[in-house]
Order: C-alpha cells, then sequence, then structure tokens
C-alpha cells in the first residue's frame, strides 16, 4: 500500500512542476491538498518526500515573479503549519521567510538593472492580453520581465482559442508529467491545467503554416 501512494505521488510530478513559473502555484496548491487531507495517513517516507518537496518549493520561490506564485507558496506554509509537528512547522516558517527576502531583493535587483519601475508580472499579463500576436512577440523582447509575463500558460491559452477555436477536447496537446498521465490525490483538476499552451499554439500553428504563410516572418522568432 505504501509503495502503491509513494509511486502515485510521484508520478504527479511535483518536484519538476515547480520549476516551471505556469506550473508552479498549481504544484504549491497540490502540495496543500495533500498537506490537510492525507498528510497524517500516509508513510513516513512518503511524509518526508512532500516536507522536502514543499521546502523546495519555498527555494523556488525568489524566481518567481506572479502574485499567484507567492499567494500559493503562502497557502502552502499555512498547510504545512497546520499539519506538521512543531519542529518541522518551524522549519518551514523560517524557509518561507528566507525566501520572501530573497523575492524582495531580487524584485529590486531586477528594477535596478533594468532601469526602469516595472509594472507587475500580472498586471503585464493583463495588459498584453489586448495585444496582437505581431506586439506581443514584439514586447517579449523588451526585457526579461516582459518575456516572463509574454509566456503566461493562461495568456497564450487565450490566443491558441483565437487562433484555432475552443476545445473541451485536447489530448494531442496535454503534456503529462514524466509522459504518465497526471493523477491527484483529490478531484477537481482540469484537462486544461496540464497543457502547455504556448507550445500547443507553436504545434498547432506549425500544422497550418500553408494558411498562414503571409504571418509566418513574424511569427519566426516564436516557433524556432
Amino acid at each position: 500500500m505504501g509503495g502503491s501512494m509513494m509511486e502515485r505521488y510521484q508520478k504527479l510530478g511535483l518536484k519538476e512542476s515547480l520549476n516551471q513559473p505556469y506550473r508552479y502555484p498549481i504544484a504549491c496548491d497540490e502540495l496543500s491538498l495533500i498537506l490537510r487531507n492525507a498528510y497524517s495517513r500516509i508513510p513516513k517516507n512518503l511524509q518526508s518526500l512532500i516536507f522536502q518537496d514543499s521546502l523546495a518549493a519555498f527555494g523556488l520561490l525568489p524566481e518567481m515573479q506572479t502574485q499567484a506564485a507567492i499567494s500559493a507558496a503562502h497557502g502552502l506554509l499555512q498547510s504545512m503549519e497546520a499539519a506538521l509537528p512543531k519542529q518541522k512547522k518551524a522549519l518551514a516558517a523560517s524557509e518561507f521567510k528566507q525566501a520572501m527576502v530573497a523575492h524582495r531583493r531580487r524584485r529590486k535587483v531586477q528594477l535596478v538593472l533594468e532601469g526602469r519601475s516595472q509594472l507587475p508580472q500580472d498586471v503585464l499579463v493583463h495588459v498584453f492580453g489586448f495585444l496582437d500576436l505581431k506586439s506581443l512577440v514584439t514586447a517579449s523582447s523588451v526585457c526579461r520581465s516582459w518575456s516572463v509575463a509574454a509566456s503566461d500558460n493562461h495568456l497564450w491559452q487565450s490566443i491558441h482559442i483565437s487562433f484555432f477555436g475552443k476545445s473541451s477536447d485536447i489530448p494531442n496537446f496535454i503534456r503529462f508529467t514524466n509522459g504518465v498521465e497526471r493523477i491527484s490525490f483529490t478531484p477537481g483538476n482540469t484537462a486544461a491545467d496540464n497543457v502547455d499552451w504556448k507550445d500547443a499554439f507553436k504545434r498547432a500553428y506549425r500544422d497550418n503554416i500553408p494558411e498562414r504563410l503571409l504571418q509566418a516572418v513574424q511569427f519566426n522568432c516564436l516557433v524556432e
């Protein structure tokens, strides 16, 4: 039983997902749900792995630029404080505090290097949602923060739908972690959460190159 639960958890690929900005909040939410709903009932070795993955999430937080990532990490901390023993709870709080300090420092350094006041990533994503494809590609090359915002997964989901229409079943574009179906300890996940929409758009775009030949030059920097 313990081995089966360990295999199910590893198939989730949460540690790998934490390294991807658009999946980071999702992975933190998954860890939070496991901690709150299943942590006390799972084997000790799996508890230890989940604890280490949760600490790893805090270690990666400074690299994330969205408010969604900060909120998800804070939610993870609250779940850890609710589920863990006192010593581990204190360590989690300390790691989160250090991560937030590093996040703020990194943000300040980035602003200084770019030499301008930057809008929050969530605001940039909202603004970029009004751009056409050519303008979005141009904006993505301005600076690092704009490039990150221009790669937002939900933004590319909207672009994909506007170009190719909405579909509730897109198996060819679903990227399952480690090549296997995503398995959750709790219900409620949607297929769209598992899609790399920018990659899905690239693939669909390539499949439709003949009818979109006139746009090939302006889109070249995205599909290379």
